[in-house]
């Protein structure tokens, strides 16, 4: 990658002193233009600059009428646009009772624009160590670096691309040194040059719970389970204290049913069931977040025929996590 620096050669009849100096501001944050400051140190005049960009062979020219010693004038170079760029050109000019000099100008310029990294949980498989995002600019390199539940690096990847354009799933890799996912850092450079870093937080623990009995068609929470759920809770708190210290943590409740019933009763019953225990955790005294939402007959954890009881299918889980769960297009419901 070319640095940016600015490279001068002096063309014209040589001086006992430049009749000018100048510097060159070249790497702007987004939305301004690089810009080259001309001071004269004679009086000068018809002063000229004119560079090509090299990429697209776009022209851009600048004049100033004349500048006394010690006067300057600022020039922006180019048109804004983010990225790297080079240029050629030069400076012309006429020095007041001399005559005509000249700079030959070879630099670059970086526009710092904004490079957007999209990332969507059902992008990332933990189990093959693949992640995949998206870049608001064409592609060119990642870094993966992983880290587990106690904060220490577990794992790192790389990946080179060929400028694919925005809005492309790119994937990269990582290998793993053992350990539960807590978080991943992802650096990205665009093919022109912009970087940026971002924070993934995928991490999510299943709490194991012996299933709560409901009576039939009902949601009510029975004395007798109520121990089953003090279980959980317990383990929810243990599982969560580890965690808080890298992530806020947050409690997710998903219910299920088995196949009998209508379809649409089912998911009724599975949100009240699932809003049951959600209830429960918080009058227990659990302060974390807590969200809930019924699945119904939808995600059988045993595959059956319609009409079919299935003890397994009758469930409900207690997931913790960093991030909200994708649910395609519905919604989790919050517990006050």
């Amino acid at each position: 990658m070319r640095p940016l620096a600015l490279l001068v050669a002096l063309t014209a009849p040589a001086f006992a002193q430049a009749p000018i100096s100048f510097t060159l501001k070249n790497d702007v944050a987004a939305g301004q233009k690089p810009s080259l400051t001309l001071i004269a140190t004679d009086r000068v005049i018809d002063v000229r600059l004119a560079v090509t960009r090299a990429s697209d062979g776009a022209k851009f020219e600048q004049r100033a009428a004349a500048l006394d010693p010690g006067r300057s004038v600022t020039f922006p170079i180019g048109d804004g646009a983010p990225g790297r760029a080079h240029y050629k050109g030069s400076i012309n000019l006429v020095v007041s009772g001399s005559g005509p000099w000249s700079y030959d100008l070879d630099f670059d310029t970086l526009v710092r624009g904004e490079l957007k990294v999209t990332y969507r949980r059902d992008h990332l498989n933990l189990d093959q160590r693949v992640l995949e995002f998206q870049l608001s600019r064409p592609a060119a390199k990642a870094t993966l670096t992983v880290y587990g539940d106690d904060g220490s690096e577990i794992g790192d990847g790389e990946a080179a691309y060929h400028g694919e354009p925005p809005g492309t799933w790119l994937r990269i890799g990582w290998q793993q040194r053992g350990g539960n996912v807590m978080k991943m850092e992802l650096h990205v450079v665009s093919a022109d040059g912009l970087g940026s870093k971002v924070e993934l937080v995928p991490w999510t623990v299943a709490i194991p719970h012996e299933e709560v009995n409901f009576e039939n068609g009902k949601a009510e929470i029975l004395p007798s389970e109520k121990p089953k759920l003090d279980a959980a809770y317990a383990r929810i708190v243990e599982a969560a204290r580890k965690a808080q210290p890298f992530v806020k943590v947050l409690v997710f409740i998903a219910g299920h049913t088995d196949t009998v019933g209508a379809r649409d009763a089912n998911y009724r019953l599975s949100v009240e069931r699932a809003r049951a225990i959600a209830v429960y955790f918080r009058a227990k005294g659990l302060k974390l977040p807590i969200s809930y939402e019924g699945f119904g007959e939808t995600i059988l954890k045993v595959k059956t025929p319609d009409e079919t009881p299935e003890p397994a299918n009758r469930r409900a889980d207690y997931v913790l996590a960093a991030e909200e769960p994708p649910l395609g297009g519905a919604t989790w419901k919050s517990v006050q």
